[in-house]
């Protein structure tokens, strides 16, 4: 529950309200639960597919439907419990849109520019307050231009942002959509601390350094910078979850005051977890857990 309502904070509800409404009614539905849950999430959907925008909201829109459709499609194909369909649902759904912006004649600068236009837009009142703020007291000039740094990032990193949404988003789908249905398609996911994916898609650090550091043209650097903050991500949270899986050794109040800690410490720590996450790919850290703990039983 409290991932759901996080994620919920943080990302568009559409990409998991919209999957979960496809997974629900291929479940055949029987129970009121399942039909309250059908429509709400349907509801909620539409409405937000039928919200008017300009550019930005039109490309959010036909990922959010790509996704939903391509995950769907894949369950029903081939039912999995793996973490990779979520990852192959993604993947497809970025190549859809991509034939979609190439089919429309769009670039990447122009729905970047969108994006940021709306962040903008969406904080014009407050950027209207710092302005005041800024020319009533000396020294604080230097907000707006920290704000808009910070709207040139967010544009910068839109990519990984909506893949990590996405792949985020259809993980918690899954997993609600096997906790309503009462005929749920396919196996339920793995617990957390069995989080892992295929060891070869190591090799997407080495896809994304090279199209950083190669002299090539700045669209595929990038797409470099865009895949190596998605790859990050993805092995901090398998680092994350290897953690989880020894933490059951560690007294309670040792892991609350280790937890406090890390809050101030997250980029140390989120750089960690990125490398524990990578080392289990050849390590394999809880295979090694596994023997001890029944040893120790």
């Amino acid at each position: 529950m409290l991932a759901l309502a996080g994620y919920l904070f943080l990302a568009p509800p559409v990409l998991v309200f919209g999957p979960l409404a496809g997974l629900l009614l291929l479940s055949r539905p029987s129970t009121l639960r399942e039909w309250l849950w059908v429509a709400g999430a349907g509801t909620w959907s539409a409405l937000w597919l039928n919200q008017p925008g300009g550019l930005a909201a039109q490309f959010a829109r036909a990922g959010a439907v790509l996704l939903a459709g391509m995950f769907v499609a894949l369950t029903v194909w081939r039912p999995s419990a793996r973490f990779s369909r979520a990852l192959t649902a993604t993947a497809l759904a970025g190549v859809a849109l991509f034939i979609w912006m190439w089919h429309l004649g769009l670039e990447w600068g122009e729905i970047q520019r969108a994006v940021e236009h709306n962040l903008w837009t969406y904080n014009r009142e407050f950027i209207a307050r710092v302005g005041e703020v800024a020319r009533s007291r000396p020294g604080t000039e230097g907000m707006l231009d920290e704000m808009s740094s910070a709207v040139r990032t967010i544009g910068s990193i839109y990519p990984a942002l909506m893949i990590l949404g996405s792949i985020g988003g259809l993980r918690l789908a899954w997993t609600w959509h096997h906790r309503i249905a009462r005929h749920p398609i396919g196996p339920p996911p793995a617990r957390f601390t069995a989080f892992q994916f295929s060891d070869q898609l190591v090799w997407g650090w080495v896809v994304g350094l090279g199209l950083c550091l190669l002299p090539l043209p700045g669209a595929w650097a990038f797409a470099g910078a865009n895949l190596l903050l998605v790859w990050a991500v993805l092995y901090a949270v398998r680092g994350l979850a290897v953690f989880s899986a020894g933490s059951g050794r560690v007294p309670g109040p040792v892991l609350a005051t280790l937890t406090i800690i890390a809050m101030f410490l997250l980029p140390f720590v989120a750089a960690g977890l990125t490398l524990l996450g990578l080392a289990d790919t050849w390590l394999d850290f809880r295979r090694r857990l596994v023997p001890t703990s029944a040893t120790r039983g």
